[in-house]
């Protein structure tokens, strides 16, 4: 079972993954793992208003379109360069452009005071 102190926890260890790929400039595997990163604040987000935790990306973008517009609106903007970890090679900018997004998201999703301290390593 999902629990919202797993889905925080989750969150954590993907932002500190991340930003040691990004430090050692592998910025697929960083992109790769912010993103992953925010799938859990959009479950957190989703747990803590309905209940319970998609089972698909396709569920989470279908949750967030409906009832959360601005943040799915984040998370579309950044897809494609997650998307973009399969076949191009990424920069810094990339990191750049979804660690933008996330402090966005986290914002939008009224969680900036429990994840302070992650957002200032951002």
């Amino acid at each position: 079972m999902t629990t919202k102190h797993n889905l925080k926890e989750s969150f954590k260890e993907f932002i500190e993954r991340a930003i040691d790929e990004e430090k050692k400039s592998r910025f697929k595997l960083a992109v790769t793992a912010y993103f992953k990163a925010i799938t859990q604040i959009c479950d957190l987000i989703i747990l803590r208003k309905r209940g319970y935790t998609p089972q698909s990306h396709s569920e989470i973008f279908r949750l967030l379109e409906k009832e959360f517009a601005v943040i799915y609106t984040s998370v579309d903007s950044i897809f494609k360069t997650y998307q973009d970890t399969y076949s191009i090679p990424l920069r810094k900018e990339s990191c750049k452009i979804i660690k933008n997004e996330i402090k966005n998201i986290i914002r939008n999703g009224e969680l900036s005071e429990e994840f302070k301290e992650t957002l200032s390593k951002l």
